[in-house]
Formats: C-alpha cells, structure tokens, sequence
C-alpha cells in the first residue's frame, strides 16, 4: 500500500510540472511579436481632405481635356469651388488661367473668321459699348453664341477696330476671390481693377499719375508679402510696367516747351508720393529720380530736331536712370526671383 501511494504522488509530481510547462509556453508565446522590417514599415493612408482634393483636381483636369466650350470648365469650379479649401480653390484657379492661355488662340481665330462672314461684322456693331448682345436682332444663334463667352467669364474688346476676347478678370474677381487664398484674392483685385480701367490705352496714359502711383504701390505690397507667390511673376512683370510709366511715360502734356522741362504737377506728384509713402521701395526709387531731375533743374529732354520733332532726345542723366530702372526693380525685390532670372 505503502509503494502504491509512493507511485501515485511521482505521477502526479510529474503532470504538475508538465502541465506548468505547457502553460509557461503557451504565455510566452502570445508575447512573442514578428520584428518590423525596415522594408515593410505600414502605409500612411492620405487624410480625407487629403484625398477630396486629388479627387477634385482630377475631376478639373478631366473637364477640361474634353470641355469643347470655355463654360463647361467655368460652371465646374463654380460648382466645385465653394467646396474646396484654400489650397485646392487656388490650384483650381491656376488650371483655369491655363486652360484659358490654351484657348483663347483658338477661340480668336474661330472668332475672325466669324467676323470675316457676310452681315456678321454688321451686326456686332449693334451692339455697342459697353457691349449688349441682346441688341443683335435677326440671329439667334450669334448672340447666344456671344452670351455663352461672357458666361465663361471672357469679355469682348477691340483694338483698332478689330474685335478679341479676353480673360474678364472682374467676373472672375467676383466670382471666386471669397474662396481662394489671400494673395490670389490681392492678384485678383489688382487685376479686376486693371481690367475695368486699363492704365495705358493707345501708348498713352489713361488715369492720373496720382492714380499710376497708387496702383505701383499696391503691387509693392503684394510682391513684398509673397516674394514666392504663385503669380509672382505676373506681379513683377506689371510693376515693372507701372513703375517704368510712372517715371517715363511722358507726352507733351507732361513737359512744357520750349524748355523741355517737366510741368510741375508732375513734380509734385512724385514729391507728394515720397512724402506719403517714405517706407516703401517705390518711394526710394521715386526719391532717387527726384535727385536727378533737380539736379538738371528739371529739364528731362534736349530740344527736338527744327522740322522733326518738338522733343529730342532724354538729358544724359535722365537717360541713365531711365535705362538703370530695372536693375533698381531687381534690387528693389531680391527675393522675387522670376524664370527669365534663374
């Protein structure tokens, strides 16, 4: 009895340990976790907004690869837009510059050619300025035809008699600068205002010289807030022609004869501009003219040839700093580099 009970207590001795073995493996082997490989690191998938965005522009670009009328592309972000964030509005916007840069050629061409049928020049003369195309009677499908560019916010306009669309940049303006970013809603106005009433018309000056000084200025403060903005370029570009009219754009109703000097409502337009805005970089370029004028007791051109011309050619230090303007808007905006700059 005594060896049975001896028997029985190694046995059980024997299933304790066993069975605590078992249940040691069994725990270390939930703990145990397959090393990351440096190859195999999870995929980051992108944010909704992330991904709503792709999905727009996409969208965008699908439009307008098979868009036949400018107003499909134009009814998409108008559409689309005011359901986009910051970021994406302007890329949306930026594609449709380029769409327009890509189709107007073509629009213009079909337009000539338009022009060039019977009666059809006839017509557009009905309608007059600005142009109101419900006053084309007897052709329906011309006016509707008209109706449909200026829904695709272009705008008619002629030069030298000859009739061109255009990028309407107040429709546009209007339309989407409450959804695009704050340098874009800055491009826009600048643009709106240039489109309603250019400043140069038929090589001469179309608003005051106070009016130029302003507009110059407030491309400054926009160039000098996004020196790496996305119409940068297009900025540059337009204070440069602002600044270079400011300064030399003259007529003879800005120089008196026969002395050949500047008329001093002018002067005192530049002096008045330095006065107001002492801090800009405008202001110091316009100061530093203001020097070579009163150093040349404010005569700016030689007298013109008898039998030519009234006007001959810039004093020699007028005409220096004429031609160093653009070296001084490069210095002005160092940090606004532009394609033709890199």
């Amino acid at each position: 009895m005594k060896e049975y009970l001896v028997k029985q207590a190694a046995i059980c001795t024997l299933l304790a340990a066993s069975l605590l073995a078992g249940c040691g493996a069994r725990e270390q082997n939930v703990q145990v976790k397959e090393p990351v490989r440096p190859d195999s690191a999870p995929t980051v998938s992108p944010s909704p907004g992330a991904a709503a965005s792709d999905n727009i522009l996409a969208k965008l670009q699908l439009k307008i690869s098979q868009a036949k009328e400018a107003r499909e592309v134009t009814a998409f972000l108008d559409e689309n837009m005011p359901k986009a964030g910051k970021a994406t509005a302007d890329q949306m916007f930026i594609e449709l510059q380029k769409f327009y840069d890509t189709h107007l050629p073509g629009l213009n061409a079909g337009f000539t050619e338009m022009m060039g049928q019977p009666g059809t020049a006839d017509k557009m003369r009905e309608i007059g300025y600005p142009a109101d195309f419900n006053k084309i009677v007897n052709d329906d499908t011309l006016k509707q035809w008209l109706k449909n560019q200026a829904v695709a916010k272009l705008q008619l306009s002629d030069k030298e008699g000859s009739y061109f669309w255009k990028v309407d940049y107040d429709a546009l303006n209007k339309s989407y600068a409450p959804y695009v970013s704050d340098e874009l809603k800055a491009y826009l106005a600048i643009q709106s205002l240039e489109n309603k009433t250019p400043f140069r018309s038929d090589a001469s000056l179309k608003i005051s010289r106070d009016e130029l000084g302003d507009r110059t200025l407030t491309v400054e403060k926009v160039l000098s807030a996004y020196p790496n903005g996305l119409k940068r370029e297009e900025l540059k570009a337009l204070y440069s022609e602002y600044l270079h009219e400011y300064i030399h754009g003259y007529r003879y109703e800005a120089i008196e004869e026969p002395g050949m000097k500047l008329i001093p409502l002018v002067k005192r337009s530049y002096e008045k501009f330095v006065k107001n805005n002492p801090d800009t970089k405008t202001a110091g370029i316009v100061k530093e003219y203001l020097t070579v004028i009163n150093a040349n007791r404010d005569v700016i051109y030689s007298p013109g040839k008898k039998g030519e011309s009234i006007i001959g050619d810039p004093k020699p230090g007028i005409d220096a700093f004429w031609k160093g303007l653009d070296a001084r808007i490069a210095a002005a905006f160092p940090d606004v580099i532009t394609a033709k700059e890199k």
